[in-house]
């Protein structure tokens, strides 16, 4: 049975259609869908459907290999599903190895946060998408996003996990449990990062700083990485560093300054009050 044959089965009204010249599906990153038929173009959304045919378009969906698509595809940004579908394989060995060891309900985050890092790599505009991530999932969310598009997944996350199933080899349900509480953390509260906003002033950007540094301090964690995305964000992590070190006596060890990035880690050293 054709695509648009299903949707009819299911009760949605075509009848105003004469013929159909091109079939967008739009997905938002929420799952949000729109069923609104025009002459040329049917755009589904499940919130103006009752809830069985909500289900029986769910059903459709994963049938036709559309539903792992559906936190990551919206209408602004792909014109048509089969590009994010062709976006897939480049992200699947991460999907494969994180998809068991973080909680089920993150998983449509993840697969939104990988489009967002390939789009970022590939040099795209990235800011509408990211937002969205943002409005869906909230702060986590953005943290999440952030961490990808930081490769915290590979320098951190992955490393972790590793590591853990080495020393608990015995016992993988320990080590998936110890994952988790890190990675919780790390979502949570970011305790070892900082990424700087453009909307975020150059004294609230020292306070936040200074204050995550302490309060790290206290819990045996003595650095803190600073990331910038873009020239001027770059240029205000730079000009708050010295006030930052003046009041945590924290010193830079390590600086990188690229066309589109600035990363500065910052560490207090022993003996330090």
């Amino acid at each position: 049975m054709k695509f648009l044959d299903k949707l009819k089965s299911i009760g949605l009204d075509f009848s105003r259609l004469r013929n159909i010249s091109i079939f967008k599906l739009s997905v938002n990153i929420d799952k949000s869908v729109h069923v609104d038929a025009s002459n040329a173009c049917v755009t589904i959304n499940p919130s103006l459907l009752t809830g069985k045919k909500r289900r029986a378009l769910s059903r459709i969906l994963a049938e036709d290999g559309l539903s792992e698509c559906g936190a990551i595809v919206h209408e602004r940004h792909l014109p048509v599903v089969e590009e994010v579908q062709s976006s897939m394989p480049a992200i699947q060995k991460d999907l494969d190895f994180f998809s068991p060891i973080i909680p089920p309900q993150d998983i449509p985050l993840l697969q939104a946060c990988l489009y967002l890092r390939q789009k970022f790599q590939a040099h795209h505009q990235i800011e509408e998408l990211k937002s969205q991530i943002v409005r869906v999932y909230g702060q986590r969310g953005r943290n999440f996003a952030n961490l990808c598009s930081a490769n915290y997944l590979d320098d951190w996350f992955r490393p972790m996990y590793t590591e853990l199933q080495r020393v608990h080899a015995t016992n993988p349900a320990q080590a998936r449990e110890k994952f988790m509480e890190f990675y919780s953390s790390v979502l949570r509260d970011l305790p070892w990062s900082e990424f700087v906003c453009s909307r975020t002033s150059r004294a609230a950007l020292t306070t936040s700083v200074v204050d995550k540094m302490n309060r790290n301090r206290q819990n045996g964690v003595r650095f803190l990485n600073l990331h910038g995305l873009g020239q001027e964000n770059g240029k205000k992590m730079l000009a708050v560093l010295p006030e930052i070190q003046r009041q945590t006596g924290a010193v830079s060890v390590k600086i990188e300054q690229e066309s589109t990035r600035t990363f500065v880690r910052l560490e207090i050293p022993d003996g330090s009050l």
